[in-house]
């Protein structure tokens, strides 16, 4: 305890920050309360050594400025909410965003954010090396159908693609022949275990976003060389008896409900579709402001069932904010993946740009700003944005 009060003592409130947020990356893929205390811990260091007041400068800059009609729209769709308790849940889910300002404010070099990547890999190795104990049946599941951590599938299959993106990414950077084999064993490990999940998003996403892994292992080689590592990744998918009991399971459902999906009925194995209609059809006859934060249950009870989120991000913003929600997530999500394109090649905008095209295709097929997880993920990519305005600079 002396030890670690002297080194506290010693450690500078801007390093105390950088180790916070590290040990948030370390405990992200592991549930909902860890990366909470990590991050918290980091916003109060912020808050006590004054490093808050450097907000104004974050908040003057140009791709901030989504951030705060995305704030402040849930609070207004509290006005018209005709479910004030779900409605306050998901505004106040807008603290969240504080944790963007942390790590604006946090200096970074290259060595410094390839630690905030070891810290997400080393997570998502923990949690995959148990997952192949709980598929040999050597042990239970912390939770029935979610391997690992026990974490829903939809939350975890986004970590793990984000952490195959960057261990591609850092594969073509590397030189040592140890650092390639590492690198690659930690893609085949977290693909295990995004394979043993139920997460039928997951599988999409990891298809969708496989070019990309491709081009990164295969620097350097022909076209075709990259098209066939493609093709293998794709296939690899297959070797996984859970996927393709889940796309059997999918198809054999499609089959038997056609007429049900096709009527707009609510069916419990496969609800999607109808959320999907309904969410469509109260954009339609409410387009200019929405119907409200949170108030989707009070729409679709009649309907068939009371669906508390459309379990895709735009839906989510077009119901319950309309034309104003969907601008806001479109523009964050634009400016996010505009400015890391210009610095893909960095670690940095790497990660914000492989961050914002996974959660973005993930918000698809859930709503991934009311989850979180992938909330606070997304608020700390953000963030990542001034340190790419410091990159512009040659600060980083």
């Amino acid at each position: 305890m002396k030890l670690i009060k002297k080194y506290l003592s010693n450690t500078s409130p801007d390093d105390a920050i950088f180790w916070c947020i590290a040990l948030t990356f370390l405990l992200l893929p592991t549930g909902t309360a860890p990366p909470l205390i990590g991050i918290g811990l980091a916003c109060a260091v912020w808050l006590f050594s004054g490093r808050f007041t450097r907000v104004i400068s974050v908040v003057k800059q140009p791709w901030f400025r989504p951030v705060i009609l995305f704030v402040i729209l849930p609070w207004i769709g509290l006005i018209y909410s005709r479910n004030l308790d779900l409605g306050m849940d998901y505004a106040m889910k807008t603290k969240y965003w504080i944790a963007l300002f942390v790590v604006a404010g946090c200096y970074l070099s290259e060595k410094r954010f390839f630690i905030f990547v070891c810290a997400l890999w080393t997570g998502l190795f923990a949690g995959a090396v148990l997952a192949m104990i709980q598929f040999s049946g050597l042990a239970a599941p912390i939770k029935a159908c979610f391997l690992g951590f026990g974490i829903a599938h939809t939350l975890v299959s986004m970590y793990l693609i984000i952490g195959i993106l960057m261990a591609a990414y850092y594969f073509k950077l590397a030189t040592a022949r140890m650092s390639k084999i590492v690198l690659v064993a930690l893609i085949l490990v977290f693909l295990f275990h995004l394979t043993v999940l139920e997460g039928r998003s997951g599988y999409l996403i990891f298809v969708l976003v496989s070019p990309l892994v491709a081009w990164n292992l295969m620097h350097g080689f022909s076209f075709k060389i990259k098209a066939l590592v493609f093709v293998i990744l794709v296939l690899s998918l297959c070797l996984s008896p859970v996927v393709r009991f889940r796309a059997v399971d999918t198809i054999t459902q499609l089959n038997e409900n056609r007429e049900k999906i096709m009527a707009g009925e609510f069916i419990p194995k496969m609800p999607r579709f109808f959320i999907t209609g309904q969410a469509l059809d109260i954009i339609k006859k409410h387009p200019i402001i929405g119907i409200g934060t949170g108030s989707l249950p009070e729409f679709t009870r009649e309907k068939g069932s009371a669906v508390a989120h459309p379990h895709n991000n735009f839906l989510y913003m077009g119901v319950s904010f309309g034309i104003a929600g969907l601008i806001s997530c479109f523009w964050l999500f634009w400016n996010m993946f505009a400015r890391s394109w210009r610095f893909r090649e960095t670690p940095v905008g790497y990660f914000v740009f492989s961050t914002c095209l996974v959660l973005f295709l993930g918000g698809m097929f859930d709503t991934q700003i009311l989850n979180t997880g992938t909330l606070l993920l997304l608020s700390i990519t953000y963030g990542f944005l001034h340190q790419l305005d410091g990159a512009s600079k040659g600060n980083i």
